[in-house]
C-alpha cells in the first residue's frame, strides 16, 4: 500500500495532543508493517522535524497556496493507493482516490461559543463535509465516534474510535535522580497538583482557579498547581484571573516543556488535576496513569471512557465539586487506590495497538473500493 499523508497543518509544538499522535503513528505503522510506503508532504516550518526512511518518503511544499495543484499532481506521479489526512478535515476535498482522514472531536457542535466566527464558520463549512466525501472517519474515542454519527449523519461502518497513548518517554524507565534534577531546575514546590494544557477555553482554567480559591478561603487550605502550555486566546483571562483571586503564589507557570521532560514533571506531581469541558480523548490522562499518579478530572466527553475506574470525577461547572476532589488527594488510601487503578487502566492503550487498528481501516477501505 502506497499511502499519502497530509502534514501541511503541523506546527511543531501548537497542536498539543495530536501532533503526538501524528508521529506516533507514522512511527509505529512502520514498525508494524513494512510492506507499506509512506509518503509524507510536508512544509517548511515542519519538514526538518520528520525522519526519512527504507519506506519512509518526504515531499517538501514550498509554496503552500499551489497545495491544492500539487497534492494532485503528486498523487498521480507517485501512484498513491490511499490518502490519509489526520488533522480534521480532507485536503483536496476532490481527491480521486480513496482516503481517510481524523477528526478527534466535534466541539464546536457543542461549544460553539469557544470560537471566534471565522473559525467557527470553517469547521462547519469543511468538517462534515471533508467527513461525508472521505472513505472513511478515524477519531480518537467512542465519545466521539457517537457525536460524529449523531451530529453528521453517517452510516456506522464508517466511523472508528482508536484509542490513542502516552508518548514513548512515559514508558522508559523511572529515573529518580533525572526527576530530582528536574526539580530543582524549575524550582517547583515539594507538593504541586499538575494541569497540563493550552490555555483554550474549553480547558476551563477557570473553574480550577475558583475551586483553588475555595479551598483557600473557606478551608484554610493551600494547594499549589503547576500549569504547563503555549499561550491560546482564553489566556489573559486566565491570568486575570489568577490576579483576582490573588493565587499568583500558589500556581506556577512553565510554558512549554520539552517532551523529554514531561515524566519527570508528572512523577514530581502530586496529583493530575484535568477540569477541562470537551475532550475528544485526553493524553495527559494516560500520561498521569503511566507515571504514577492520582488523577482527578472532569466527567465531560471522552474522560470517563479514558480514565475508567481509576479517577475521582467531577462536575467541571462546579469549582466546590472540583474543591473537594482536590481535597481527597491528602488521603493516602484514596491516592493508592487511583494508583493501582490507573496502572491497570494504563494498559489498554498503545501506539502499538493504534498503528494496526489504523492500518486495518486503510485496508479495509482499500477492499471496498477494489471489490
Amino acid at each position: 500500500m502506497r499511502i499519502g499523508v497530509n502534514l501541511l497543518a503541523v506546527i511543531p509544538g501548537k497542536i498539543g495532543g495530536m501532533e503526538q499522535y501524528v508521529r506516533n503513528l507514522i512511527t509505529y505503522s512502520q514498525k508494524n508493517n513494512e510492506a507499506h510506503e509512506w509518503y509524507l508532504f510536508l512544509s517548511t516550518h515542519n519538514f526538518h522535524t520528520f525522519s526519512e526512511g527504507r519506506h519512509l518518503h518526504k515531499i517538501l511544499f514550498h509554496d503552500i497556496s499551489r497545495a491544492h495543484e500539487l497534492f494532485h499532481q503528486q498523487i498521480q506521479a507517485l501512484r498513491l493507493d490511499l490518502w490519509f489526512c489526520p488533522l480534521l478535515i480532507l485536503q483536496p476535498i476532490d481527491v480521486t482516490i480513496p482516503s481517510v482522514i481524523n477528526i478527534p472531536d466535534i466541539q464546536h457542535e457543542f461549544y460553539p461559543q469557544f470560537f471566534d466566527a471565522p473559525v467557527l464558520q470553517w469547521r462547519r463549512e469543511n468538517y462534515q463535509s471533508s467527513a461525508q466525501k472521505s472513505s472513511a472517519v478515524l477519531t480518537l474515542s467512542e465519545f466521539s465516534r457517537r457525536s460524529i454519527l449523531e451530529k453528521f449523519q453517517l452510516p456506522p461502518h464508517k466511523v472508528h474510535a482508536v484509542h490513542l497513548d502516552s508518548s514513548g518517554e512515559f514508558s522508559l524507565p523511572m529515573r529518580p535522580e533525572q526527576d530530582q534534577v528536574f526539580r530543582l531546575k524549575y524550582q517547583l514546590p515539594d507538593h504541586y497538583g499538575l494541569f497540563p494544557a493550552n490555555t483554550w477555553r474549553h480547558k476551563n482554567h477557570l473553574s480550577l482557579i475558583q475551586a483553588l480559591a475555595i479551598l483557600r478561603n473557606t478551608y484554610n487550605y493551600k494547594v499549589n498547581m503547576v500549569f504547563t502550555g503555549f499561550p491560546q486566546e482564553a489566556h489573559q483571562t486566565v491570568i486575570n484571573a489568577i490576579s483576582q483571586h490573588q493565587l499568583r503564589d500558589q500556581i506556577k507557570w512553565l510554558n512549554y516543556i520539552p517532551q523529554d521532560e514531561m515524566p519527570s514533571l508528572y512523577r514530581n506531581a502530586h496529583f493530575l488535576c484535568f477540569p477541562s469541558l470537551f475532550e475528544g480523548f485526553g493524553i495527559p490522562l494516560v500520561e498521569a496513569m503511566r507515571s504514577n499518579i492520582p488523577i482527578i478530572c472532569s466527567n465531560a466527553g471522552s474522560i470517563p471512557e479514558v480514565v475508567g475506574q481509576a479517577a475521582l470525577l467531577f462536575d467541571p461547572h462546579v469549582p466546590e465539586d472540583i474543591a473537594v476532589k482536590i481535597a481527597a488527594m491528602s488521603d493516602p488510601a484514596i491516592r493508592a487506590d487511583l494508583i493501582a487503578k490507573g496502572t491497570r487502566q494504563a494498559t489498554l492503550f498503545s501506539w502499538d495497538k493504534c498503528a494496526r487498528q489504523t492500518l486495518a481501516v486503510f485496508q479495509s477501505v482499500l477492499r471496498k473500493t477494489s471489490s
